[in-house]
């Protein structure tokens, strides 16, 4: 009797929290090569158009991406809004400060005299303010998701 019980409860509990979490960073690992793509592909070839159009589409693509994680959250079962939420921040966090951010400091540890420093720190100071706009669009494609799944259910019931 006294073999079946844990004598470590937090350890199991974490264990238990280690799936989820496992699940959730499978389910966003598409996205984030997305993201990827869309900086180093879109953003280089749309910036040789004129005017802003490059920027404007760059911008396209990565709202389209954090709504999709969103959406792929709550479709994979995976969580609800909230997590579709973490969802798109984790995404926005991996374009906007890894990548953008990780190219300033490059720039920095090459040329420690230049402006490197100063513009990595107006992306970390850009990624805390735009936070809630990424989680809200991801939270919509949670929601949308959502819908969908509604929608599929009574169809075909």
């Amino acid at each position: 009797m006294i073999a079946n019980r844990n004598i470590f409860p937090s350890l199991a509990a974490g264990r238990l929290r280690e799936k989820p979490m496992k699940k959730h960073l499978a389910v966003i690992r598409r996205p984030m090569f997305y993201i990827v793509i869309n900086f180093f592909l879109v953003n280089t070839l749309f910036s040789l158009l004129p005017g802003n159009i490059g920027d404007v589409a760059y911008n396209i693509g990565r709202i389209a991406i954090i709504f999709y994680a969103g959406w792929l959250v709550v479709r994979k079962n995976i969580g609800g809004t909230w997590q579709s939420a973490l969802a798109g921040t984790a995404v926005y966090f991996i374009d906007h400060v890894v990548l953008k951010g990780g190219i300033f400091l490059l720039n920095y540890l090459i040329r420690p005299q230049g402006l490197g420093l100063a513009a990595f720190s107006g992306v970390i100071i850009s990624f805390v303010m735009f936070i809630p706009i990424a989680m809200i669009i991801a939270a919509l494609g949670g929601a949308f998701a959502r819908t969908q799944k509604d929608t599929i259910t009574t169809e075909s019931q």
